[in-house]
């Protein structure tokens, strides 16, 4: 992420935390950023998650360790940076999340906050959204808390009402293009059909089935191509 590698560029950066890291996608792409020596934590809730990410992540300045965002098992300004990527709309309480994000940075450290929006987005990355809207649909059936994506005003708007100082926000995409052979597009077609399986028998079985084949036909007419995300590098105010 250059625009990332450029801002902290000549700034001392040694402790890097990264919240709710999935299969730590993000710790990926962003150690090229620091310097050799910066340790990065990555944590999440799920047992799962985590031994992707360690699969990925196969480093020595690199740990993971299940934990919530909520609840931080971190002394305060432990931190140089704390990251928080695609994981807004998955936080069951955001305010919480913030005031704890904010607790274990340091005092002149940053906050570096990536999510997905929904506005903006071409026809390919219109059906990653539709997906990930059915698949939080599913989600919040089985009591996960997994919201829909907000427009990129909606995201900016809760970083600033949190307390964080915005100093550099700009868009990103992990994707340059949309993927378009039948093979890859399978992929997210298993996926939007295991989503739907989970609603057998349920009365709104029949509605997402039509929403499915929706899906299929995009897909084959747009592709598909990750929705682009808004990037804030912060302070606390």
């Amino acid at each position: 992420m250059e625009q990332l590698k450029t801002f902290f560029s000549g700034k001392s950066i040694t402790k890097v935390l990264d919240i709710g890291t999935g299969n730590g996608d993000f710790i990926k792409l962003i150690s090229p950023d620091f310097p050799g020596n910066v340790h990065i934590t990555g944590i999440d809730p799920s047992n799962e998650a985590l031994e992707e990410a360690r699969k990925g992540n196969a480093s020595a300045n690199v740990e993971f360790i299940r934990m919530e965002g909520e609840k931080l098992d971190f002394p305060d300004q432990s931190f140089d940076v704390v990251c928080l990527s695609n994981a807004m709309h998955h936080l069951a309480n955001t305010q919480t999340t913030f005031a704890e994000m904010k607790r274990v940075v340091k005092k002149d450290g940053w906050l570096v906050i990536a999510e997905i929006v929904s506005d903006g987005l071409n026809e390919a990355q219109e059906n990653q959204k539709m997906l990930h809207h059915f698949k939080s649909y599913v989600d919040r059936k089985s009591g996960i808390t997994h919201r829909e994506t907000w427009t990129e005003a909606e995201v900016l708007e809760i970083i600033r009402s949190n307390g964080i100082h915005a100093i550099l926000t700009f868009p990103f995409n992990r994707m340059d293009s949309p993927v378009t052979d039948p093979e890859k597009l399978g992929t997210w077609i298993q996926n939007f059909s295991g989503n739907l399986n989970q609603l057998e028998n349920q009365p709104e079985y029949a509605e997402k089935a039509v929403l499915f084949e929706q899906f299929k036909n995009r897909l084959n007419i747009h592709g598909f191509q990750l929705a682009r995300q808004v990037v804030v590098i912060g302070q606390v105010e």
